[in-house]
């Protein structure tokens, strides 16, 4: 009975030992797996730094153009203000009609008969689309339209 019972030791021991063992073994590959993932997104994360580093650089560059542009269109800027100072400066203010041409539009217009509706009559009437009669484009010979209607 001791060979038996040795026996059946030994396989209760060699099961228990295959199952501790492929726990073990789980946890080992379960922990593997992690460090794997971990160095993963370590890679992930410095990729990302870097990235994120190469693109501040390139804003960065870009908003240094920008300052230049900015800073050439103010100087022209300030610089034609200059020549359009320096312009008028030098130019003698001359009137934009010659002075008889000046006067003769004065002359015309006092020579011109006053037409204008006084705002009494402008409130009290209305406008002269909607009055009686002809008046504006269609006041003057009726007989010329009507020899050109008439076949």
């Amino acid at each position: 009975m001791t060979t038996i019972a040795w026996l059946g030791l030994l396989i209760i021991v060699a099961i228990c030992a295959f199952f501790l063992g492929s726990q073990f073994t789980k946890k080992q590959f379960k922990h593997e797996e992690i460090e794997q993932q971990a160095k993963q997104a370590e890679q992930n994360l410095e990729q990302y730094r870097q990235d994120v580093a190469d693109h501040l650089a390139n804003t960065k560059k870009l908003v240094g153009k920008m300052q230049d542009n900015y800073s050439q269109l103010l100087q022209h800027v300030e610089e034609t203000n200059q020549l359009l100072i320096e312009e008028k400066r030098k130019a003698p203010s001359e009137p934009f009609f010659s002075k008889e041409t000046t006067e003769q539009l004065q002359a015309s217009l006092r020579a011109r008969p006053e037409k204008r509706r006084s705002e009494e009559y402008a409130q009290n009437n209305p406008p002269m689309d909607y009055a009686e009669g002809e008046s504006g484009l269609f006041t003057g010979d009726r007989s010329k339209t009507e020899q050109i209607n008439t076949p």
